[in-house]
This record gives C-alpha cells, structure tokens and sequence, in this order.
C-alpha cells in the first residue's frame, strides 16, 4: 500500500523511531505503564512500537488490569515472546511468582533480560515448550493459576487435554484464539471448558493514536502506523473465569 511515494514501511519506520526516542523506551500508558522494554526481539519487528505506547493488545491488558484485584500463586504466560505480558504482570501482581513459556531461545534469553532490567528477576522464571503435562504440573503446584495463551494454535492442544482442564479448574485463563489457523479452534476451546469456567469473548477494539500529544505533529500515516500490530484478520480472545477459584 502507498501513501504517496512511501509506502507503509516508511510510515512504520517513522513511527518506530519517533516512539521510541519520546518514550525513551518506557511503556508510556495503561497498566503496565513505566515498564522498561529493551531494543531486542524474537520474531519480526516485535510490535515495539505499539507495546511502548502501550495500546498493544490493549483488549487483554483491560482484563489482566480487572483480574489484578484477585489473588493468584501464579502467573503463567505461554507464548511469551519478549515477555510484555509475563513482566508487566510481574509488577502489576507483586509478590506473585510469573512462569514465561516460549519455543523460541531468543525469547527465553530476552524475557530473562527484560525481567532483569526492570527489577523482577527473583520472580520471573523463563522455560521453553509448556506441554499439557506442564500445565497440569503447574496447575497442580499453583491451583489458583492467571494464564495468558498467545501461543499460534497450540491452544487447541493445550486446553483440549481433559487431565489438564481438571486441573485448571481453579484457574483464570485468558486464551488468545487463532481461528485463521484453524477455525474449530474456538469451538473446541469452549466445548471442554464451559463445564468448569464461565466464557466471554473479547474481539479486537479501536485505536486511537490522536491520544497521544507527541503524535499529533505527524501525518496521519504515520500516526495510524504507529498503533498498528500487523494482523492477519480482526482477533478474539477467550476469557475463562473458574465457576470455582
């Protein structure tokens, strides 16, 4: 798509760079305000720009900042990526031990850092694959568990295996669905939690860069860059609340 003579890549390149250098690389609004992200990333460009205004996946850090009035032993975040969601529940939860699962190394490396840079490291643990019997296993050290799923169809592994809903059943779970994936994956979802869990769907909210004074010198295509997140269709996520915490 162009914009003139720039294309879109141009625009986000812009966006990138002027957020980064007015945020100074701090998250500059809603709940996990005052994180520190760090200049690295482990797939694409890492929605960097979004995360530091802090209008990244905002439809999930409402609810997270809602369920911030529980009680947990846990956090648990699959699909961590650079950790936005596993540490900036680690400040947002204190006292509350945070467990980050990524496939991918460099994520593992670069939430350890993250932890770290932003005074948490005694409470973030990173780890690699989480498995149905590493859910379980959590589940049962921690009965009253949060889970963040971001994890690109692998949910419908993870949340279909009927030991590891049992186990859940006192947990909260915040389920991001990859239906362009494969569509059964909602369905199934709900199927084998609505026993144990009251559900709702969150889909995908506006935008609104014009919130934001440090933008409003720039042209429109550079503002709606800046909160874009590259998505390949309008997203939901499945929220599961325990009939019994």
């Amino acid at each position: 798509m162009g914009y003139g003579n720039r294309t879109l890549l141009d625009l986000l390149a812009e966006a990138d760079e002027l957020i980064r250098a007015r945020t100074r690389m701090t998250v500059y609004d809603g709940p996990f305000r005052g994180m520190r992200l760090l200049d690295a990333v482990s797939w694409g460009a890492g929605d960097l720009g979004p995360k530091l205004l802090g209008t990244y996946e905002r439809e999930v850090q409402e609810t997270i900042a809602d369920l911030a009035r529980n009680r947990y032993d846990a956090v648990v975040d699959i699909g961590c990526a650079e950790g936005y969601f596993a540490v900036g529940c680690a400040r947002l939860f204190p006292d509350t031990p945070v467990h980050g699962y990524d496939t991918n190394p460099q994520a593992v490396r670069i939430l350890a850092l993250a932890a770290e840079a932003n005074g948490v490291a005694d409470r973030v643990h990173a780890h690699g694959l989480c498995d149905p019997a590493e859910l379980a296993r959590l589940a049962g050290l921690h009965p009253r568990l949060l889970v963040i799923s971001d994890c690109e169809g692998y949910e419908k592994t993870l949340f279909t295996h009927p030991p590891t809903v049992e186990a859940l059943k006192h947990a909260d779970l915040i389920i991001e669905c990859h239906d362009f994936l494969d569509p059964t994956i909602t369905g199934n979802l709900m199927a084998h939690l609505q026993f144990t869990h009251t559900l709702s769907v969150l889909t995908s909210g506006p935008r609104n860069p014009n919130a934001f004074p440090f933008l409003a010198h720039v042209s429109d295509g550079v503002r709606w860059a800046a909160v874009q997140e590259g998505r390949p269709c309008a997203m939901h996520w499945l929220v599961c609340r325990a009939r019994r915490p």
